[in-house]
């Protein structure tokens, strides 16, 4: 850590104008978030971000990825955030950090972990005193290690945030306050700013406070957004903290959401040519593993697809595109300088063909192996279960007095596979309109399955602090609004964490819900990949251990990112988790299809 130099390249505040040890200073940044991109390829997308003509790298920090239950964390691998702040500053760039404690970002809860839901009353966001002591334990951890990194102790970190967005959310000044107080207390003294949606000005006040600086989110017309910043902040810089370089992708939408190339490059030769600062948001997305893809709530429930391509400057994979030379060349335009351009090689990647899923483990084999069994009269939420991610299998049994009886599920969150003893019989996803599902069956004994998976938490607005799994209990009735209550469940939490404990066996006509497990051969150096789920519904993919994400039919991605650094030469294991129905076998292309 930088410990031991003299303090540089000071960011300040002077009327319109961001100094730098007092200079004029035009801060062209952009961001990548380290705990969606490979370690190994850090490096690599930063040579990009400098290449373009940016002198600021830019990041959040996802608190949940980094305590993913209390008091356990973890800042290793691609969660090494020390590393990436000096990394950015040994290659030449001044970084700024956004620590929450709410991110947004379209990942899961917007950063913020699911396991403070069980706190009674718990409201998120605000100065409650719960949320405030929680957030104060996180940032006990955190700062510190950020400390030594500020350029005021010779390091590069030159701003950080406080909260996010908050003029979308609330008006608790006071909330604000404490977390500026407290960054403070922890020894962040680097410039303090917020940053907002620019299109009116109570969004900004709101969000902001004064004494501190204010800065605008947006994509286009910075001549309408920098009038509304100059409203609420007069003579002050125009900074854009977050230029949005395209959108995100929701499942179910019918293509990958892109943005005009020209376009994007057109407004941002208008905003520097005002000599306002930007930061590209995002200049390369990359991709939210395992469960951590977000999603929205409003009118209809949104979950965001793996991939974060974001149509952003690099795609997925860290290659460059037309929108990256477009906006390389305004840049250089715009600051008289002259580079050599670069055409950096598309990344290495392969095809290794067809993996044969030879062993599984069915669902009820897994449940007696490595879940814990928890009864109780209604149906738990995950939360409740000590989980907030993957699956719950809720199940009861019925006596044949219930033949002919309709099924109503109140409140699923947010996706299930109802089975009848084993048989799926329907699934259902929250945002469709609920299936009529009769009970029938011939034994005496019907065993009833609710198999819930949680597609993501809600990353912006006021329903993030929903609750995941059943939510409002299972009825039955001749006809609607004529139900009775179910009482009498078995709870069993499957988080999907590893594949580690499973009694995998060879497989035989088994295609339903569980687990399946093949071998991809690798003789040589790894390089990049994609998998390919055909004849599959729904699920998520683990890699030597780890959960490259999830996939499902609904689209539009249709292939699962897989970088060489989580490979190795010779045998990979590849273990499938359906929720439905499988393939006999995935294929790993050298195409990536995101719609």
């Amino acid at each position: 850590m930088a410990t031991t130099n003299p303090a540089k390249n000071i960011l300040t505040v002077s009327g319109d104008q961001l100094l730098l040890d007092g200079r004029a200073f035009q801060m062209i940044g952009g961001s990548i978030h380290y705990a969606r991109v490979p370690q190994a390829y850090w490096r690599d997308r930063i040579e990009k971000l400098i290449d373009i003509g940016c002198n600021t790298l830019e990041t959040y920090v996802f608190w949940n990825a980094h305590e993913p239950y209390p008091g356990q964390y973890d800042f290793t691998g691609m969660l090494d955030l020390v590393r990436f702040v000096e990394l950015g500053g040994e290659m030449g760039l001044h970084v700024i950090v956004r620590p929450g404690p709410y991110a947004c970002a379209e990942w899961d809860m917007g950063g913020i972990p699911w396991w403070v839901l069980n706190e009674p009353g718990m409201r998120l966001r605000c100065s409650e005193p719960g949320w405030l002591r929680h957030v104060e334990t996180w940032w006990r951890r955190l700062l510190p290690i950020l400390e030594p990194l500020q350029a005021t102790h010779g390091g590069p970190i030159i701003a950080m945030q406080i909260e996010n967005e908050y003029g979308y959310y609330g008006n608790d000044r006071k909330y604000l306050e404490i977390l500026r107080d407290l960054m403070r207390k922890l020894g962040i003294d680097v410039t303090l700013f917020t940053s907002d949606g620019a299109w009116d000005p109570l969004t900004l006040i709101n969000g902001g406070i004064d004494g501190t600086l204010r800065t605008a989110n947006f994509g286009s017309d910075p001549a309408a957004r920098f009038k509304t910043l100059e409203q609420v902040q007069p003579g002050g810089p125009k900074v854009c903290m977050e230029f949005w370089s395209g959108w995100f992708d929701t499942w179910g939408n019918k293509e990958h959401i892109k943005r005009d190339a020209a376009t994007y490059a057109g407004e941002l030769d208008k905003t520097l040519a005002m000599g306002a600062s930007m930061v590209f948001y995002m200049f390369q997305g990359g991709t939210n593993w395992g469960f951590n893809a977000g999603g929205n709530l409003s009118e209809t429930f949104q979950p965001f697809v793996t991939s974060y391509d974001y149509d952003a400057l690099l795609t997925e994979t860290g290659d460059i595109t037309e929108k990256y030379r477009l906006c390389r060349d305004v840049i250089h335009n715009r600051l008289g300088t002259k580079r050599d351009k670069k055409e950096f090689a598309p990344a290495a990647r392969r095809g290794y063909g067809t993996i044969a899923l030879s062993e599984h483990v069915p669902l009820e084999s897994a449940l007696s192996s490595v879940c814990d069994k928890v009864e109780s009269a209604a149906p738990l939420t995950m939360e409740s279960l000590g989980h907030g991610r993957g699956f719950v299998l809720y199940r009861t049994r019925l006596s044949k007095n219930y033949r002919g009886q309709n099924l109503v599920i109140r409140e699923i969150h947010d996706w299930c596979n109802v089975m009848l003893n084993g048989k799926s019989v329907a699934t259902w996803y929250r945002a469709d309109p609920q299936p009529t599902i009769t009970l029938e069956f011939e034994t005496d004994e019907l065993v009833l399955d609710i198999l819930v998976h949680n597609l993501a938490r809600s990353n912006f607005g006021h329903s993030m602090h929903e609750q995941k799994g059943i939510a409002k209990g299972v009825y039955v009735g001749p006809k609607l609004h004529d139900e009775r209550a179910i009482f009498g469940w078995e709870n069993y939490s499957l988080p999907i964490n590893d594949a580690t404990g499973l009694p995998f066996v060879a497989r035989a006509n088994m295609n339903g819900p569980g687990f399946y497990r093949g071998t991809l051969d690798i003789t040589g150096e790894p390089r990049d990949t994609f998998i390919a789920l055909p004849g599959f519904e729904i699920g998520c993919v683990l890699i030597n251990g780890f959960n490259i994400g999830r996939y499902w039919s609904a689209g539009p991605q249709k292939t699962l990112y897989l970088p060489a650094p989580m490979l190795r030469s010779g045998a990979n294991e590849v273990v499938i988790f359906e929720a439905v129905r499988a393939g006999e076998s995935v294929t790993s292309t050298d195409v990536h299809d995101i719609g």
